[in-house]
């Protein structure tokens, strides 16, 4: 079985548990790895979707996922959430750019020199070639940063 990293990438207010973007954990077969003595959440891990999420990516259905926990203490004036990317231990890499590549795509559009890379990056991850298809994942997310400045210089 596939050891899976999980790590929170995005956090909407504040999590109570007191996640941030630098806890990480594993998930080894049925039992829950703590290598780095990050924090857990109860909530959060009882969230992960053992059934769908977590045995597609051990069975190498998938290499990664986001899944979000359900958000903590209701009724505040602000949303506290946090979103977690999970995946394939040894493609880690390839699954961080991937998913800052979905995050910035969702500010930034696709420009289509971004697009053609991220097809590439496809094809690569397809034809199991995950170091080439980590590069050019590279490759795209450098296009849509020089998108977003673009932007930010022509609204600034």
């Amino acid at each position: 079985m596939k050891t899976i990293r999980v790590r929170p990438v995005r956090i909407y207010g504040c999590c109570p548990a007191g996640l941030g973007l630098d806890d990480e954990f594993e998930i080894e077969g049925m039992r829950l790895e703590n290598p780095r003595g990050s924090r857990i959440c109860f909530l959060a891990v009882s969230q992960l979707p053992i059934g769908q999420g977590v045995w597609q990516l051990q069975s190498e259905d998938r290499f990664f996922s986001h899944v979000s926990c359900p958000g903590c203490i209701p009724g505040l004036e602000r949303e506290n959430r946090v979103v977690f990317l999970l995946g394939h231990a040894d493609r880690w890499r390839l699954c961080q750019l991937v998913s800052e590549y979905l995050e910035l795509s969702k500010d930034a559009g696709e420009p289509e020199a971004a697009r053609q890379l991220a097809g590439e990056a496809i094809a690569h991850q397809k034809r199991g070639e995950y170091d080439e298809a980590a590069r050019k994942t590279e490759l795209a997310l450098q296009e849509l940063r020089r998108a977003l400045r673009g932007r930010e210089e022509t609204d600034g």
